[in-house]
């Protein structure tokens, strides 16, 4: 006999976050898994910490990627040539390596960029407004910059008290070193955190009280 499947609750989450970030205008994305040596130098990270591709597809997409922002990076050089301003968005999984013994562990991000060759100070509140409509309970909190953000825009997400990802605009030098003008505004989170905060707090039911109290 056919068996309905068991409902998937993370399947459910990411079409919610989908669609949440389609209604603000933002455009899905997908990149490959991989990266080169150049795209992690850029970000700061150290390539040794990345797992390394016996047969790649390419060249120069040697080793599993450890964040989506090398991908969105690449989108951006892609876009900047035809539009001037855009918002885009990509759902995918980390690759951390473990042990030798054990598989890499997966882990399901979500991160989103907003470009305008004629951007200003407000670009950043306006990706915070973006992400408050994702997680409306979200709160902001002050933290070191990285060799990649802007020292003075770059901020820790935190949901029902949890760090979940980071929102930041681009070093103003990733741009000019591509010959790209204006500003990118992004944020970065861990999926699997936001999804397990808000359940955390999701609303239980609660039997109503026998004898209910009456105000005279």
């Amino acid at each position: 006999p056919a068996v309905v499947p068991p409902q998937n609750p993370q399947r459910l989450y990411l079409r919610q976050v989908r669609a949440q970030l389609a209604a603000q205008g933002f455009t899905e994305v997908y990149n490959y898994s991989f990266l080169s040596e150049n795209d992690a130098r850029r970000f700061s990270m150290n390539i040794v910490e990345h797992l390394e591709v016996k047969n790649p597809i390419a060249s120069d997409l040697t080793h599993l990627r450890r964040s989506l922002l090398p991908g969105l990076f690449k989108n951006i050089i892609d876009n900047v040539r035809h539009f001037r301003e855009f918002r885009l968005f990509e759902i995918g999984n980390e690759i951390h390596p473990r042990s030798e013994q054990d598989l890499p562990h997966e882990i399901t991000h979500a991160a989103a960029v907003l470009y305008n060759a004629q951007g200003d100070e407000q670009d950043f509140f306006e990706m915070k407004r973006v992400l408050e409509c994702l997680f409306p309970t979200a709160r902001l909190g002050a933290v070191e910059a990285r060799p990649y953000e802007h020292p003075a825009r770059t901020a820790s997400i935190a949901c029902y008290g949890s760090i979940i990802g980071r929102i930041f605009e681009l070093h103003p030098s990733l741009l000019q070193d591509e010959g790209i003008e204006g500003r990118a505004v992004l944020f970065d989170f861990d999926l699997e955190l936001a999804q397990q905060s808000a359940m955390s707090q999701a609303a239980k039911y609660a039997a109503p009280r026998r004898y209910p109290t009456s105000g005279f």
